[in-house]
């Protein structure tokens, strides 16, 4: 959760901070839906740990540049991370390592999972975020 002077500054600038965002889910949900998918090949601990900071990083930036529109988060985040998987599957067709995961539950429910995940910890920091703009304004 950023400060409010950091959702200012996304506010003033936000086609720039939409576009890193795009630019981000796309990028790391094409490298990422390898590493962390638990019981597949290639699963690590530490690159979903870093994938979830990420994440958060995302939806807290969406804070700053949407007000109050969870499902247009949720299906550009959706949309996004579905592009990043077909640009990872395009780009290594054939390669055996992705065999597991070209299955239809992985190539439906990861980025499901992954607009679900960037949703909820947009909701969450959006309350916070009205929390605390109401604390400051009663200063």
């Amino acid at each position: 959760m950023f400060g409010t002077d950091d959702y200012k500054k996304i506010g003033n600038n936000k086609k720039h901070f939409l576009f890193f965002n795009l630019m981000t889910i796309l990028f790391f949900t094409g490298i990422s839906f390898t590493f962390v998918i638990p019981n597949l090949k290639g699963f690590d601990l530490g690159f979903s740990f870093l994938v979830f900071l990420i994440y958060i990083v995302v939806a807290n930036v969406f804070v700053g540049i949407f007000v109050h529109k969870t499902e247009l988060v949720f299906f550009i985040s959706l949309i996004f991370s579905a592009l990043g998987m077909g640009w990872r599957l395009w780009l290594e067709w054939g390669e055996f390592s992705l065999v597991e995961h070209t299955n239809i539950v992985v190539m439906v429910g990861y980025p499901c999972i992954t607009a679900l995940i960037i949703t909820l910890i947009y909701a969450v920091s959006e309350k916070f975020k009205t929390k605390k703009l109401v604390i400051i304004d009663r200063k």
